[in-house]
């Protein structure tokens, strides 16, 4: 990648999770300015490690824009949420540097419906839908094979998910789910039991290729809302079907769309009658998948993000990519219950071999909403090893050594993974163990 010593970089948002654009662009030797409404740096924690900060509603662009220009901003980023690329989009545009995505790209993918429509298009399976309208006729809700999930169009982060069984629930989830939509509109889809799914595509001139497929395991504490991803396991052990039936339409989708350069995440479940597709996000996912394809692969498309938005080239090619890591890696999400942090506790872990990376969102302090949300989400850690009983190990290490509570002393985390759900599933991960690959 050519010197980015000179370049300033605006990062759009400046929670926990943007972190990691901060220090990814002073390790690139960016100067770096954080950009978000909160005066409370304690609710923005990346402006404590950026050069600059601006307290700053970034949802108003034309603003934002303006003192881009007078500090001669020369690039403008975000992930984790369509608003904050979406604003991103609009604020690059406004002072002319590069974005990887248009107005357009991010709107026809944040849309699920439209997503769904674009999947049809290019021979990729969706979830059966019942509704396409509100209010729904009575015609539609007697058509509808129970359970179903209920969500918002076009709302991210698990925001207004339900799972119902039976139509007593369905007015109010879907009432719920068009509260939270910013068209009002509502999917009501079957809703499909198997594994779930994400991949992870990047792109440079035109050329995309798949980083990255996981195996996401649900959390079956959550009952009927949105139910978060507890773990999620890459390689996939559907990787060859996925490879068989579903990468070269998510390939033509993209480049159908005209993505050339930048990422996308695209989740899916694994069911009885195939792989079926459900949500794109036309950004860097809340799983920091980054991390497993830097140190696996070979390519850095965090930095390659900062790269294009500084530049308009990604600096980097996608020759070392493959999504076939030479170890398991395992992502481990945790989640609180709803309060006030009071203790934060997990020095076991820092430094323990087999654990790459922790990801610390929630600290003392925070106020934590119960909403079924990722806003629930306090941790993120990421081991690696060579075989699923390894991981299984390194998650019961860390669920024993990780101690959050609330000011009252009580606990805040959910239920511990059960490791038994990894085991059932061993059978099909080719042994349960992954050969040494230098790809």
């Amino acid at each position: 990648m050519e010197s980015l010593s000179q370049k300033k970089l605006l990062v759009i948002s400046s929670d926990a999770n943007d972190i990691a654009f901060v220090k990814a662009a002073k390790d690139m030797g960016v100067y770096v300015v954080c950009c978000d409404k909160y005066s409370d740096w304690s609710i923005s924690p990346a402006k404590l490690l950026a050069d600059d900060a601006w307290n700053m509603d970034y949802t108003d662009t034309q603003a934002v824009a303006r003192k881009c220009r007078e500090e001669e901003i020369d690039g403008v980023i975000a992930g984790y949420s369509e608003e904050r690329v979406m604003a991103a989009c609009k604020i690059s545009e406004a002072i002319g540097s590069p974005f990887y995505a248009t107005e357009e790209q991010i709107g026809l993918t944040r849309n699920k419906r439209l997503f769904k429509k674009l999947c049809s298009q290019y021979g990729i399976m969706t979830p059966y839908e019942y509704c396409y309208s509100l209010p729904m006729t009575p015609r539609e809700k007697a058509a509808i094979k129970y359970p179903v999930i209920v969500k918002p169009s076009d709302s991210g982060g698990r925001k207004g998910i339900s799972i119902i069984e039976d139509e007593s629930q369905l007015d109010m989830a879907v009432e719920a789910a068009a509260g939270l939509s910013r068209t009002g509109e509502v999917i009501v889809e079957d809703y499909l039991k198997g594994t779930e799914l994400s991949a992870v595509y990047t792109f440079v001139d035109g050329h995309i290729s798949l980083s990255c497929l996981n195996d996401k395991y649900i959390s079956e504490e959550q009952g009927g809302t949105s139910r978060l991803c507890d773990v999620a396991i890459t390689p996939s052990q559907y990787y060859d079907l996925y490879l068989e039936t579903v990468d070269k339409g998510i390939k033509n989708l993209l480049r159908g769309i005209g993505a050339r350069n930048g990422i996308a995440n695209i989740q899916f479940i694994a069911a009885c009658d195939g792989i079926k597709a459900f949500e794109m996000g036309y950004r860097v996912n809340g799983n920091d998948d980054f991390k497993v394809i830097r140190k696996y692969n070979g390519i850095d498309f965090m930095k390659m993000l900062i790269s294009y938005s500084l530049t308009g080239s990604m600096g980097d090619s996608l020759k070392k990519d493959n999504p076939v890591f030479r170890q398991y890696t395992c992502t481990l999400c945790m989640y609180l219950h709803g309060g006030t942090v009071g203790k934060v506790e997990y020095a076991p872990l820092i430094g323990k071999e087999g654990i790459d990376d922790i990801c610390l969102l929630k600290h003392v302090g925070s106020v934590v909403d119960e909403n079924g949300t990722n806003g629930q989400k306090a941790m993120l850690v990421k081991v690696s090893a060579g075989t699923i009983p390894e991981i299984i190990d390194m998650i019961h290490f860390i669920q024993s050594n990780t101690v959050i509570e609330d000011t009252e002393g009580r606990n805040m985390l959910l239920r511990p993974f059960d490791t038994n759900r990894l085991i059932k599933e061993e059978k099909n991960r080719a042994g349960g163990s992954i050969t040494d690959n230098e790809g």
